[in-house]
């Protein structure tokens, strides 16, 4: 049987992970960075954004995307800084959330569909 083992402490709310370039890449949500590790548990920063940044994907030329939730847009990181790739305000009435590319590059972006509020109680129906 396979044991779970511990890689990294201290983050804050991981999610999205990719594979990329034996690294693990991710989405720090509260702390508003994408960061990445390696096999031996080394935690990187690689960039932080003004938002919660959610899925992660690349292009076909190996440039990162990254969805960024509250703005609901798709920003692209260049090699000369973060630049908007598309806004996606219009589509999504909340927030966007994960994403995976094509090879073709094609993003496609989910988003929550409903406003979550926390402490909030959802009506349930029973049939």
């Amino acid at each position: 049987m396979t044991k779970a083992m511990l890689l990294a402490e201290g983050l804050y709310f991981g999610e999205g992970p990719r594979w990329r370039n034996d690294r693990l890449w991710f989405s720090d949500f509260y702390d508003h960075a994408v960061k990445s590790l390696d096999a031996s548990g080394t935690v990187q920063t690689e960039f932080e954004i003004e938002d919660q940044p959610s899925g992660l994907g690349w292009l076909p030329d190996g440039r990162l995307l990254v969805v960024a939730m509250h703005r609901r847009q798709l920003l692209r990181v260049d090699p000369d800084g973060v630049k908007l790739h598309a806004d996606l305000s219009a589509v999504a009435a909340h927030h966007t959330n994960d994403m995976v590319v094509d090879a073709a590059g094609r993003a496609y972006v989910g988003n929550f569909g409903f406003r979550w509020m926390p402490n909030s109680r959802r009506a349930v129906s029973k049939a």
